[in-house]
């Protein structure tokens, strides 16, 4: 939505701010309507060398009841114009769950993806929130929305589809090449330190929380009368945090080591989940592999379960 001039703007301040590193992964969201040549030319001469794209499905019956603005074709068209331009870093979202989805659909959405010149896919089922379109239908039951065994086959079909077509699953809803990583989504499941800026932005540093108001006029008339923007801080307590070290390094394939949450915390994980992990382990919902502990395919499959069982609160 921003101009190149006012993104412009944004990126000369952060330098003059902030000292970049030359390798860094400068990411800037797109919907694919708006990857044109001339937009993709400005913001690659500005650094940003990574593009994330949000296409949902290659349905275009799908997509208009999504609301999106693309169609299918428009969406391939615009990843490949992106990757034409000298972007060759390039992350697409897809949806599963979605009202009227077939597992077919789902399949051939998956197989559509990774024909494109992407190196990052991630996937993510359809959340219904209250207030919304889709909620108001549901509550109405004229929400059609695909069956607990569709589903499950749908899951199925993304842990089968993209690893045989080289994206590796490094995370419950991320597949990337090797070597593509998203960079700033490790910080946020190594529970590393971050700077969020502008409306809504969240940071997390050391044991604090930080979340900017997220009203954009709000926002402004603050910063315009000398004043720092509205925030909410919360200090994290030692079991909130130990709670949240484990939910995101549970997120990764490779989960976290014994060794390195005894360092962070100072003491033996049992202290604070006595038998949790050996249940778990029986459950084959966790596995346990030279002192690292990640979940299983079936543990990744239900996650949030597995997650609850390391709430402390």
């Amino acid at each position: 939505m921003l101009s190149p001039e006012s993104l412009s703007v944004i990126m000369d301040t952060l330098h003059q701010c902030f000292s970049i590193d030359r390798q860094a992964e400068i990411t800037m969201e797109m919907n694919p309507c708006d990857i044109t040549a001339d937009y993709l030319s400005a913001v690659k001469g500005m650094g940003i060398n990574r593009v994330s794209a949000g296409v949902q499905t290659n349905n275009d019956t799908l997509l208009s009841f999504l609301g999106r603005r693309h169609t299918a074709s428009e969406a391939a068209a615009a990843i490949r114009r992106a990757y034409r331009a000298g972007i060759h870093n390039i992350s697409l979202d897809l949806m599963y769950e979605l009202p009227g989805q077939t597992v077919k659909d789902f399949e051939k959405s998956l197989l559509w993806a990774v024909h494109l010149p992407v190196n990052h896919m991630s996937v993510y089922s359809l959340i219904i929130e209250e207030g919304t379109r889709f909620g108001q239908l549901m509550r109405k039951g004229l929400l059609q929305r695909p069956n607990e065994l569709e589903s499950w086959q749908m899951y199925q079909a993304m842990c089968r589809i993209l690893p045989h077509y080289g994206l590796e699953r490094y995370e419950i809803s991320s597949f990337a090449r090797k070597g593509y990583r998203s960079r700033h989504n490790m910080k946020y499941w190594r529970l590393d330190d971050y700077l969020g800026l502008g409306p809504a932005a969240c940071s997390r540093i050391g044991h604090m929380r930080f979340e900017d108001v997220p009203g954009i006029r709000q926002y402004i008339r603050a910063l315009l009368s000398g004043k720092l923007p509205p925030e909410e801080k919360t200090e994290l307590s030692i079991y909130e945090e130990i709670e949240e070290y484990c939910f995101m390094h549970l997120r990764m394939r490779e989960g976290f080591s014994r060794k390195a949450f005894e360092e962070r915390y100072g003491n033996p994980l049992e202290t604070y989940y006595k038998d949790t992990v050996e249940v778990l382990k029986r459950q084959k919902l966790l596995r346990e592999d030279e002192g690292m502990i990640h979940m299983t395919p079936h543990g990744a499959a239900i996650g949030n379960y597995v997650f609850e069982q390391f709430l402390l609160t």
